[in-house]
């Protein structure tokens, strides 16, 4: 009994992780619809880029990082950069319920880059593979003749944005395995976020109701911020205390737990088939994960 509450305790981190990035996206979502996307980025950068580097100091006064492993670090933080504004690009007119499904198929991108660099047997994914491609195109198909349906220019934004942010992890995952601190990951990835979204806010020339958006967007900005900084510690958290199996398994409901909130906060309807192909899907990326840990 006490080894299965420590077990629980140590998987409340990842628990509280999926569902507070799964939040963190309901949010951009409400937010996203009526602002800038370059100010709403850029403002909720500032304090995160903030927060991280101050706790960067305060707890690695010492830190050191070499320039190659530098230079890596912030290659993955613009792909995650890319694949946030294609996100919200997408968010800001279309439902979260695609970016969920796209976050399932990011897996076998991943699998994909481990078949091919790691030397994975190809039996060992062909079965979870086929399960994604079924599923995926089921569900295009179910969703071809209704409101549900994306333009071509929406599936590239997505496919954007899941390319973006599977090269971003894979390549942030490679410089943890040469012992760099996530912390030192977090504020560099903020810090091009912030960056980036500053140059594309002064390109667009948007400051003319600037000071109104600040003090209207201020508690919503705050919010997000506390919500993504207690996401990335309780998922570092819980890769600390579990291994990497467990983790990868938890972390495979975030998309679910996505496409439930759209369901949830914005009446977006699911249907049985919709159910259905998520399912199979789903099914795919457990075996791919599975085989490929």
């Amino acid at each position: 009994m006490l080894i299965t509450l420590l077990q629980l305790h140590k998987m409340s981190f990842l628990l509280a992780a999926v569902f507070l990035f799964s939040l963190n996206n309901v949010l951009w979502k409400k937010n996203i619809t009526n602002s800038s996307t370059e100010f709403l980025v850029c403002y909720r950068a500032t304090f995160t880029s903030l927060f991280s580097w101050s706790a960067l100091f305060l707890l690695l006064p010492e830190f050191s990082v070499s320039m190659s492993n530098y230079l890596k670090i912030t290659l993955g933080s613009v792909l995650g950069t890319i694949g946030l504004f294609s996100m919200l690009f997408f968010l800001k007119k279309s439902s979260l319920q695609w970016v969920g499904i796209y976050n399932l198929i990011g897996i076998a991108i991943t699998t994909l880059y481990v078949w091919i660099f790691e030397e994975l047997e190809l039996s060992s994914v062909l079965f979870g593979g086929i399960f994604i491609l079924v599923g995926f195109g089921w569900f295009l198909k179910i969703n071809s003749i209704n409101s549900f349906r994306l333009t071509i220019k929406q599936h590239a934004l997505l496919f954007l944005m899941t390319l973006a942010f599977s090269s971003a992890s894979l390549i942030h995952w490679k410089n943890l395995t040469h012992e760099v601190s996530p912390l030192v990951i977090i504020s560099n990835q903020e810090s091009i976020v912030f960056l980036i979204s500053l140059i594309l806010l002064i390109q667009k020339n948007k400051f003319d109701k600037i000071q109104q958006d600040i003090l209207s967007n201020f508690r919503s900005i705050a919010l997000m911020s506390f919500i993504l900084l207690a996401a990335f510690s309780s998922s570092l958290m819980g890769l600390k205390v579990t291994n990497p199996v467990v983790s990868g398994m938890i972390f495979l409901a975030s998309p679910l737990t996505t496409i439930l909130f759209s369901s949830v906060f914005f009446n977006e309807t699911i249907s049985k088939q919709n159910w259905l192909a998520i399912s199979v899907i789903s099914i795919g990326a457990f075996l791919l994960h599975l085989e490929t840990n």
